[in-house]
């Protein structure tokens, strides 16, 4: 079943198996993830050598996304049954390290040492997804006085977000860069970085990869707190790609806001060339039911309406019952709405092209141009980087797309850019047209991709020799 939208897949207890694997890949997985806030090095091994053994077995290749934990904030360890608290009382949340003491009253422990100075009176706290709701009263050195505004039992190491407060910790931790060596060393292609808040979290990260000499992986920035919306442009220029990464995003500002930052995020990426990723809740259901809501199919289809690249199943894929059957749903909801947008294109109305375009784009969007009107069986992009890629397919066009690159890196890499199927490998030089159009043409026909009289339009941007040009079989 063909498709253009990417499909990325958590993999974790269901799907830690080849069979389970092989699977996903038979359902449409693009992306294997990785996800860094659980499972040991050693798990993590397991998983990349059955999916390695996967790929051999169905002859299939995917891009390897790692997820980095990040500074996410969390209560420390209590009591198994949790501690209850009641709206209008007040709780203390202590940042002194110490453990739990029942003695102590409703002392709270949270792992993050410095949160007493990141927040202020008056500032809201949300623990467990937003589920309890605490303001700040006063804080006294080490301790946090809160007033419970929603009632619940606070539970071991759940999650605490603070929407009204800028939160200081260092975007990367020191679990981060165990964990990043840990990737490189394992051929990672992407890494993706939690908690982001300005494009400098970007930026020291791309360091690291050039310290380690691993400056070719890609960097996913995941938008999932308040700053980081104010500095959308700015993360999204230092980046590769986009995460709208719902979970924490509809904690950190309200539930009402999230799909309009989500249509922004995909606004501004795809204006960049730089892929956009849904992730959290898209077919959460299917966890544990082996059918999606039409809600979700729904959601699912307006991501898509709107020009979104790639869809990340988490729990639907790493610990649900029905891995295969969530991969298989996005991937027929794809399919249909695909096929309704290239016979009705009406239905996403095109953006881009409201303004002038650089001497860059203006040469994509006359390849998709071209290549539509003369009914062109492909648009054939040679790179060496896969960038000039991204510039032609945010322009969505309907003509099929080869890639031609000498690198496997860029093969891999290439699986989480919408509309890219084909992607050969040939490590043939090209100073001409004529040697592009030769090596083209010879390289579709042993793949039995084209046959005589059918017309291609070949691009080459950004390298030696700059060209668009259209040639017969």
């Amino acid at each position: 079943m063909k498709r253009k939208t990417k499909i990325v897949c958590t993999l974790g207890p269901s799907t830690d198996s080849v069979t389970e694997i092989e699977r996903l890949l038979e359902a449409g997985m693009n992306v294997a993830r990785l996800n860094f806030s659980h499972g040991s090095y050693e798990y993590m091994e397991k998983i990349l050598k059955n999916l390695k053994e996967a790929c051999l077995k169905t002859g299939k290749s995917v891009a390897i996304l790692q997820d980095l934990q990040g500074p996410k904030i969390r209560l420390g360890k209590l009591p198994e049954k949790g501690i209850p608290v009641k709206r209008g009382e007040i709780i203390i949340l202590s940042t002194d390290g110490k453990s739990f003491n029942p003695l102590a009253g409703k002392m709270i422990p949270v792992q993050y040492r410095s949160l007493h100075k990141d927040v202020k009176s008056k500032d809201l706290i949300l623990i467990d997804d937003g589920y309890i709701e605490v303001q700040v009263q006063k804080i006294v050195e080490r301790k946090i006085y809160c007033k419970v505004k929603t009632s619940g039992v606070l539970k071991s190491h759940k999650g605490v977000n603070c929407p009204t407060a800028s939160i200081k910790a260092a975007s990367i931790t020191a679990k981060d860069l165990a964990d990043l060596k840990f990737g490189l060393k394992n051929e990672i292609d992407y890494v993706a970085l939690s908690f982001v808040r300005k494009a400098e979290d970007i930026e020291n990260l791309r360091k690291k990869l050039i310290e380690n000499n691993h400056q070719h992986v890609q960097i996913i920035a995941k938008i999932e707190r308040h700053e980081a919306v104010k500095n959308l442009k700015e993360i999204a220029k230092a980046s590769d790609g986009l995460m709208v990464a719902r979970g924490d995003l509809g904690i950190e500002i309200p539930a009402e806001q999230v799909p309009i930052v989500q249509k922004e995020i995909v606004r501004i990426g795809r204006i960049l060339g730089k892929p956009v990723i849904i992730a959290t809740q898209i077919l959460e259901s299917m966890i544990q039911n082996s059918k999606a809501t039409r809600a979700e199919i729904s959601d699912a289809a307006t991501a898509i309406f709107e020009h979104a690249d790639a869809f990340m199943l988490s729990g639907e894929t790493s610990t649900g019952r029905y891995p295969f059957k969530a991969a298989q749903t996005l991937a027929k909801v794809a399919h249909a709405v695909e096929k309704e947008i290239q016979n009705r294109i009406y239905l996403t109305p095109n953006y881009l092209f409201n303004s002038s375009l650089s001497t860059q784009d203006a040469i994509c969007y006359n390849a998709v141009i071209l290549a539509d009107k003369i009914k062109a069986r492909f648009i054939v992009i040679l790179t060496k980087t896969g960038y000039p890629v991204c510039q032609i397919t945010k322009y969505r066009p309907h003509t099929p797309i080869v890639v031609i690159t000498p690198h496997e890196l860029v093969k891999r890499q290439l699986h989480l850019v919408w509309g890219i199927e084909d992607v050969l490998i040939s490590g043939e030089k090209i100073s001409s047209e004529d040697e592009a159009a030769r090596l083209i043409s010879s390289l579709l026909k042993k793949k039995k991709l084209a046959k005589t009289d059918q017309k291609i339009v070949i691009v080459n941007i950004g390298q030696r020799h700059n060209f668009i040009t259209t040639v017969k079989i």
